[in-house]
């Protein structure tokens, strides 16, 4: 039973691992942790909320329910740390995921 729980979220958990390469990409953790003051604030600012849409994006087109998003929003919590982003950023990046993919979608 473990397996095909495993499998069945396997969409959710690699899509998250890729929103976290990307962001690294686009802001490695190296840099939020060492020279972090040099950093814009919009420009992350502008990188979360692409992240964020992408999710959304992500949410819509598989019907991602309550339990799907926890699992989602976990492990994409756990490749920002795992990746060594401050603990402040990993969870304010978090946090941001979580009420986006509470919105209502927009038409």
């Amino acid at each position: 039973m473990k397996i095909i729980e495993t499998l069945k979220f396997k969409k959710e958990k690699v899509f998250a691992a890729e929103l976290a390469e990307q962001l690294a990409r686009d802001v490695s953790p190296e840099l939020m942790q060492k020279r972090r003051k040099a950093l814009s604030v919009n420009k992350i600012t502008r990188l979360l909320e692409k992240t964020y849409t992408k999710a959304q994006t992500f949410q819509q087109e598989n019907s991602m329910g309550f339990f799907r998003r926890s699992i989602f929003v976990n492990a994409f919590q756990w490749e920002l740390k795992s990746r060594n982003y401050p603990e402040d950023f990993s969870t304010m990046a978090t946090e941001g995921l979580v009420i986006s993919l509470m919105k209502k979608p927009t038409q």
